[in-house]
């Protein structure tokens, strides 16, 4: 199955797995239809079952899908060198926007996956992939003396984890509305604008002299 969507066409191949995951997304398993996965990508059902033996087959090829392209993203795209923790939810903010760039309903099938207990082992793998991931993300390599002695550190970083994902909405609702791309270079400078404010109202100030 594997070596058969390797060798499709890429707009194809996304076609059929954008549209896999927005019907995943929307509805339970059970509900989810193939019918309508193969008419808003455009081909058969035949040709469906052609790639992915059974529905079953085509959701737990999508929850791999979800978490392959997550985890190596972040784990290729961030640096983990960097001790600030801004920088590092940043990065991860930014390959998840680009990932659903590439996928508009990546993330809400994610979310619907933690919740949806119909495939309670595919559910069990995601979360516990996840959790260890995000152990990863705030736990290693981060100075967490940088933050002011008197700022609660876990309120501080739900602070920022609500404003970096309220910055992504806007643009990752109109990308599902209209299909205009995200201009990442245009929300890069966005995102900065946005953390330099928190930077200032959670860091100590910086005991770096100017020149």
């Amino acid at each position: 199955m594997d070596e058969i969507l390797k060798n499709m066409e890429p707009e194809k191949r996304d076609k059929i797995i954008n549209s896999a995951l927005e019907e995943f997304s929307k509805n339970s398993f059970e509900k989810a239809s193939t019918n309508a996965i193969v008419k808003k990508a455009g081909i058969s059902k035949g040709l469906l079952f052609h790639y992915f033996n059974s529905k079953q087959a085509l959701y737990e090829h999508l929850e791999a899908y979800v978490i392959d392209r997550l985890t190596k993203a972040i784990q290729q795209d961030v640096d983990w060198s960097c001790t600030d923790l801004f920088d590092r939810l940043k990065d991860i903010a930014m390959v998840k926007i680009r990932l659903m760039n590439r996928h508009p309903y990546l993330y809400d099938f994610s979310l619907a996956l933690l919740k949806n207990g119909s495939i309670e082992q595919l559910k069990q793998r995601y979360e516990r992939v996840f959790s260890e991931l995000m152990q990863k993300a705030y736990r290693e390599n981060v100075d967490y003396s940088l933050f002011k002695e008197d700022v609660d550190i876990e309120r501080a970083v739900h602070i920022i984890q609500w404003a970096l994902e309220k910055i992504g909405e806007a643009p990752v609702a109109r990308l599902k509305l209209t299909g205009e791309s995200v201009d990442m270079d245009a929300l890069y400078r966005h995102v900065e604008s946005y953390l330099a404010i928190l930077k200032k109202a959670f860091y100590k100030p910086s005991t770096d002299k100017e020149d």
